[in-house]
């Protein structure tokens, strides 16, 4: 049997197992996306669960990773009707972040694991070194945000940034299109496009002519695809945290692009204001996520919500700390920290494939084929 280095549980084909793949692929590189079972959950509710064992997991690889139609919330209440709806059926969910584990294991005949070491995005990261030697001891720039794409939180942020006079760090704003990416701050046509998108996403009118403010990239930088974009490896070495504002962040899911990712890439203390739990996602990774910020604060809150603000409590507490901290104290005290957490990503491939033997030990078992010497060879160590 051939061994697949990811998602190795799909080589389990049992004739009273069905596998259940979910969700188009949004990002495809390196390699085929394998073809899903429903795009959206909510076709689910149309099919016939005709085995015993129901496998469940989305289309996501190392490779390639799968954006969101639904909110987390709308994805569980939609596999819980479908679990009630079937209880002579027996649902495994591998679960990462699309479900509420929590709700989904009320039913006796639902088992969850939430996967750890898994980033589908892994191979969209930047492609610069990945030796530690590139990770700076002394950083120049208390932070960077790559803000990218026009959005309501990100226009906001870029709002504080400039009210704050915060622009000495390395800030970029590009303010394009969701589907149009191009990056040419040469052409009129695409300014005014750009800086219509910053208005329209709540920026303010003082800072509109700034916009694509982009300090460190630049059209003789970046090629205009938008996947040599996401490739380059942009000068940010320097800088200590790194602000992201996640893509997704409504859908109540912790999810990270390599927007996240890079931050560990770059040695950087990640602050990802994303779906609720994106900090503590990547500590349950292995990564070292420091408390110089209080981020067990604001890491659960919803980003969208009335009577308080996920990214005013986390403004509040970075300028707090840029007042009572030098960079150099804390860029050197960070540094071991950032070696480790490098080291760690570069290691995250192995650790997932010991984790899948698990998740494979935990099918074979519920379908009653853990001695079954076909597959000894995907879970054997």
């Amino acid at each position: 049997m051939k061994q697949t280095k990811e998602n190795s549980f799909r080589q389990i084909v049992e004739d009273k197992l069905e596998h259940i793949v979910l969700g188009l692929t949004a990002i495809n590189v390196h390699d085929t996306a394998y073809k899903p079972t429903v795009s959206n959950i909510k076709q689910l509710l149309d099919h016939k669960f005709s085995k015993p064992y129901n496998l469940i997991y989305q289309n996501d690889s190392f490779s390639h990773a799968c954006d969101f139609d639904e909110t987390k919330k709308q994805n569980t209440d939609v596999l819980t009707k479908i679990i009630l709806a079937n209880q002579d059926k027996f649902f495994m969910v591998i679960n990462h972040g699309n479900f509420d584990s929590f709700t989904l294991k009320q039913n006796k005949n639902c088992q969850v694991w939430d996967r750890k070491y898994f980033a589908p995005f892994y191979k969209w990261t930047h492609q610069g070194t990945r030796e530690d030697h590139a990770i700076q001891k002394v950083r120049t720039s208390w932070f960077v945000s790559v803000l990218g794409r026009a959005d309501i939180f990100r226009s906001s942020l870029f709002n504080w940034i400039m009210d704050q006079r915060y622009y000495d760090n390395k800030v970029s704003y590009l303010c394009y299109d969701e589907l149009d990416r191009e990056v040419d701050t040469s052409m009129d046509l695409l300014i005014k496009k750009q800086q219509e998108n910053f208005i329209d996403t709540g920026g303010e009118q003082k800072y509109k002519n700034l916009i694509p403010y982009n300090n460190f990239e630049g059209k003789n930088h970046i090629p205009p695809d938008n996947d040599g974009r996401i490739a380059k490896v942009m000068p940010i070495y320097d800088c200590l945290f790194n602000i992201v504002v996640e893509t997704h962040n409504t859908k109540g899911n912790a999810f990270h692009t390599e927007k996240s990712l890079n931050a560990i890439l770059y040695g950087h203390i990640p602050l990802v204001l994303g779906g609720e739990g994106s900090m503590k996602k990547l500590q349950d990774m292995g990564m070292i996520i420091p408390d110089y910020i209080k981020w067990s604060i604001w890491d659960d809150l919803p980003i969208d919500q009335l009577n308080y603000s996920k990214i005013s409590v986390l403004q509040r507490q970075v300028q707090e700390f840029f007042r009572r901290h030098s960079i150099l104290e804390i860029s050197q005290d960070w540094y071991p920290y950032a070696i480790r957490n490098l080291n760690h990503f570069n290691n995250l491939e192995t650790l997932c494939i010991k984790e899948e033997k698990e998740i494979c030990r935990w099918i074979l078992a519920a379908t009653h084929n853990l001695n079954n010497r076909k597959y000894q060879e995907i879970y054997n160590t």
